[in-house]
């Protein structure tokens, strides 16, 4: 019965700072075995590097989430970004 989806991102987000080098430091100091960072399975730089452009974060979820064969193609989809600290909402064309 869902025939719109939401996504919102939020301003200040710390995912905007995310890296590999910074979770990798910390990886390796709880135990985690340097060969399993090296695996060539995983591409841990693309997969933790986080965004830079909250707005174009937004518009790629909106892609994946829109060209994702299980969503119905009536399914409305429209991201947005909100204000962290006013709680002003922006949609992201």
């Amino acid at each position: 019965g869902v025939t719109e989806s939401m996504v919102v991102a939020h301003t200040t987000c710390g995912a905007c700072h995310m890296c590999f080098s910074h979770f990798k430091e910390e990886m390796l100091q709880r135990g985690i075995p340097e060969a399993e960072l090296q695996r060539t399975d995983i591409d841990l730089d693309a997969w933790l590097e986080g965004f830079h452009d909250t707005e174009q974060s937004v518009r790629n979820t909106v892609a994946a989430i829109v060209n994702h064969p299980l969503i119905p193609a009536d399914v409305s989809v429209r991201g947005f970004i909100i204000e962290s600290a006013t709680g002003a909402l922006t949609e992201v064309r």
